[in-house]
């Protein structure tokens, strides 16, 4: 999960990016949906945790943003939690963040560059979320969204001018980044390398067991490994489901099938389409011209084509006379739709020149008699009534819900029916009630029941769009915490023995791997080991293969692409369950293989790469002008409230 993480925040120009920015990124989160709940963790006290040049940065600054930017994350990772957030580096990152995005103020400041008002105001008038029925920008809709999304209007302007101000000073830094050819030949060479060697397990299982633990050593393994045994944060959550079945929804009535079948005498009526070929010239003498020259027999593709125009571009496919007229003129119209099938219209002027039109097809459809259309029609009007029917439903129970009703009262209210959970996981694992089975409503539950405070009021969720819904109401959170030595005994010994038998078998690894690197084979260095270990297997992949697999490589051969010919050297297996010695024998490079599709893909990338390291360079040079100064037992504070182990 947390390799999300590692993988955001693995440069510093990723604090730029996806720290600096959190704001923005909250922004975002919230104009994707209007109905996501926008909850922040009570982290922040008002302290200090660092001070750049004199300016103070609180912790309630970092809280917000920490909060914001998992927001975001769990777009990507639905289990995400603040715990493993902050323990894939989160924290750290985001208070650089806020010192870069302090720095950057101060240097545009000090620069003259500035992001006026008006530049925001245009971001926010055309944003689409901000914008009424009329698709304009509506204060009233505005308003509404910041309130949902628990944003106030400096916030955002903060946010979209902060974004603003780091185009601005980034922008000219990157823009000129390019790759050379040849350079990125060479490294396309690198894409169709393949390598080949051996994997030799030497698996913890296979390991003398030993003595079992004794007290003092099996709490300094607890206390060395507490984030093992620390619960992720759970939620007693209970819901319930309200259905289009639910819906009392009457059959149309006659009278409706009628009035549906007059409003729509476009699709059930009678009418006539044409497929033309039209020519607009700019006179009429050019067009009298063309005329003629179709008239002699000239086809009208051929004499168009002439005149540089396409054959897509005098098209024009089931033309309607009322469309048509409001295409061209009421004249051109009336010619074209005058003129038998093939016939050619003399030379009629509208407002965008003089219009040469010929029919190439006429197609006429006979009117549906409305016996004919009413199973149709009946059907429409029954998907329209129930959808009708469904909002007025959500809508009464939304509103209730504004007007102060608590679930029970909405529950007993609309007739629904109440479940609850025990505390569980993001992923609806209860630690406490490991019988408990999630249904399949579940998952989307949680992933709206994880956004919202204790006290909030209780949300609709679509759970199936314009089908079923869920009113969520969180009963209480419990926070990250480690579980108590004395409930987990048998399970912590368990792991201190499995830990034991790692080393012990990293050990063996070393001594495996240290004689093949002396020369001798991995088969004979696996025989004289001290315990009996599997036969070594031949491995191989080309550098494509690997990153087509992405993080599901085997790490054996990653590995490989990180090692020198005829060298052994060692991976660990997960969950302590031993190492793997990885002997590297043979690499191969394929240079016919290197097509110029692969170089300029290559190029496009290591030019991408190339100018976040200048933008990077760039932000590092600006920061070394000011003076940072750090309060580290406040920054351990804070990350005590946020996971929940302040005392």
């Amino acid at each position: 999960m947390i390799t999300f993480f590692r993988r955001m925040f693995s440069s510093k120009f990723g604090v730029v990016l996806a720290m600096l920015f959190v704001g923005v990124i909250a922004l975002a989160f919230g104009l994707a949906d209007i109905n996501a709940p926008g909850g922040m963790f009570s982290g922040g006290s008002g302290d200090t945790i660092v001070t750049v040049d004199g300016e103070k940065i609180d912790d309630q600054r970092v809280s917000q943003m920490m909060t914001r930017a998992l927001q975001a994350a769990r777009e990507e990772q639905p289990g995400i939690d603040m715990n493993a957030f902050v323990a894939a580096g989160g924290l750290e990152r985001a208070i650089e963040g806020r010192i870069t995005e302090v720095v950057l103020g101060r240097f545009a400041a000090e620069h003259d560059i500035m992001i006026g008002k008006r530049l925001v105001d245009a971001a926010i008038a055309t944003a689409p979320i901000f914008q009424g029925l009329s698709g304009e920008f509506d204060e009233q809709t505005f308003r509404s969204v910041l309130a949902q999304q628990n944003l106030t209007e400096a916030e955002v302007r903060s946010d979209l001018a902060q974004q603003a101000l780091v185009r601005l000073i980034l922008g000219p830094v990157t823009g000129a980044t390019r790759v050379p050819e040849s350079v990125a030949r060479a490294y396309a060479q690198l894409l169709v390398e393949s390598r080949s060697g051996y994997v030799s397990a030497v698996p913890s299982r296979a390991m003398p067991p030993g003595s079992p633990p004794s007290a003092a050593e099996l709490n300094a393994f607890y206390q060395s490994n507490l984030d093992r045994y620390t619960l992720p944060e759970r939620r007693a959550v209970r819901y319930a489901i309200f259905t289009v079945d639910q819906l009392n929804v009457p059959e149309p009535s006659a009278e409706q099938i009628t009035a549906y079948y007059s409003e729509h005498s476009d699709q059930y009526g009678g009418n006539e389409t044409r497929t033309l070929r039209q020519i607009i010239l700019p006179d009429e003498a050019q067009a009298r011209a063309f005329y003629n020259q179709v008239r002699r027999g000239e086809s009208f593709s051929a004499a168009a084509s002439a005149r540089g125009f396409s054959e897509s571009a005098t098209t024009v496919t089931d033309a309607g006379r009322a469309g048509f007229t409001r295409e061209t003129s009421q004249a051109v119209a009336g010619a074209a739709f005058a003129a038998v099938e093939g016939g050619l219209t003399e030379p009629v002027r509208s407002g965008l020149g003089w219009h040469v039109v010929q029919v190439s097809a006429i197609n006429r459809r006979d009117a549906t008699p409305l016996a004919s259309a009413r199973g149709e029609i009946t059907a429409a009007l029954r998907e329209q009534m129930t959808n009708e029917a469904l909002a007025e439903f959500y809508l009464a129970i939304e509103n209730a819900i504004d007007d102060g009703a608590s679930f029970e009262e909405v529950v007993e209210a609309r007739g629904l029916t109440i479940v609850a959970t025990p505390p569980v996981t993001p992923q609806g694992v209860s630690p406490e009630r490991p019988a408990f089975s999630a249904g399949p409503d579940l998952p989307a539950i949680l992933q709206t029941a994880f956004t919202m405070d204790e006290d909030e009021d209780p949300l609709v969720v679509p759970l199936e769009e314009n089908q079923r819904y869920a009113m969520v109401d969180v009963v209480s959170i419990a926070r990250s915490a480690p579980q108590p030595l004395a409930a987990i005994r048998q399970g912590v010994a368990a792991d201190f023995m499995l830990d034991r038998a790692s080393k012990q078998a990293r050990t063996v690894a070393r001594r495996i791997a240290a004689k093949v690197n002396r020369g001798m084979s991995v088969a004979q260095a696996v025989s004289e080991a001290d315990v009996d270990l599997p036969a070594p297997q031949r491995a191989q992949a080309s550098r494509a293969q690997i990153s087509q697999m992405g993080a599901n490589a085997p790490a054996p051969l990653r590995l490989m692409f990180r090692m020198a010919e005829n060298t052994a050297k060692l991976v660990r297996l997960p969950r302590n369950e031993g190492w793997f010695v990885v002997v590297l024998d043979e690499i191969v490079s394929n240079v016919e293989a290197v097509t110029d599709e692969l170089v300029v893909r290559t190029q496009q990338e290591f030019t991408r790469v190339t100018a976040q390291e200048y933008a990077e360079q760039f932000v590092n040079a600006i920061r070394g002008g000011y003076e940072v100064e750090r309060d580290e037992e406040a920054i351990q504070a804070l990350s005590d409230r946020l996971t929940g182990r302040a005392r």
